[in-house]
């Protein structure tokens, strides 16, 4: 009897310790990723990259943000079989990609704007993550329609970048943009925790692993956009 308490003992503290690791591993690579944009944005700045990103026209613009979806659809196609090490440098690859991408924005806003709108996007990303940790209540259909939701407002922005280019539809679309990915920040925190607890429960630590990955990803992606809207929004009112 003493034996069978041990090993049910031994086993909670095995899952507890593969589901923190994997929580873990899982909000360190999202910083990660958030350092190597910040790192990639400054050596696009000295570079003159920004300058060069503003003039490219409409059709360098598309090539380029083809590339960068590619290579953000190889690095979660990469983790979702599995292949956590290379998903793992395919990810830090895009959030570098991003980063020189969006080398303009330091000469198009100052540097309080850029500032205001980290502080404001950690802030609101820390507060999402930790509702998505700890609410009870079952959101796992939020996913699709928050999804469907989000490509739509995408195609609509495309395209007023590219022809419309009306101020007051981009101002309209970003309002309705940042509550969606709010939301689907908590719902991927949520669907993150579960999988990892399931991984956990199993002593899969190659699985908790893939979670990890898979969920820094996402995350990843949603603070880069709460960023890009709160600085979008923060510059429409201060005339950056």
């Amino acid at each position: 009897m003493l034996r069978d308490q041990y090993s049910i003992g031994f086993g909670r503290e095995r899952a507890n310790e593969i589901y923190t690791g994997a929580m873990s591993r899982m909000y360190g690579l999202v910083a990660l990723g958030i350092i190597t944009t910040g790192a990639a944005i400054w050596v696009g700045d000295r570079i003159g990259l920004g300058d060069v990103i503003l003039n490219i026209g409409w059709l360098g613009f598309l090539v380029g943000f083809g590339l960068i979806f590619g290579t953000l659809m190889a690095a979660n196609a990469l983790a979702v079989k599995g292949h956590t090490g290379p998903a793992t440098g395919v990810y830090l690859l895009f959030a570098a990609m991003e980063g020189l991408f969006l080398s303009w924005i330091v000469s198009r806003y100052t540097t309080e704007t850029i500032g205001v709108a980290f502080l404001l996007t950690a802030g609101l990303f820390v507060g999402m993550s930790a509702i998505g940790m700890t609410t009870k209540r079952d959101i796992s259909r939020w996913g699709p329609m928050l999804i469907i939701g989000v490509i739509g407002l995408i195609v609509i922005s495309l395209v007023n970048i590219l022809l419309l280019q009306s101020s007051a539809l981009f101002l309209l679309i970003n309002i309705v943009l940042l509550p969606l990915f709010l939301a689907l920040t908590v719902w991927q925190t949520k669907q993150m925790k579960v999988m990892a607890l399931q991984a956990a429960e199993q002593g899969n630590y190659e699985a908790a692993t893939q979670v990890a990955v898979i969920g820094s990803i996402g995350l990843y992606v949603n603070f880069l956009n709460i960023f890009i809207i709160i600085l979008s929004l923060l510059g429409f009112v201060s005339r950056d």
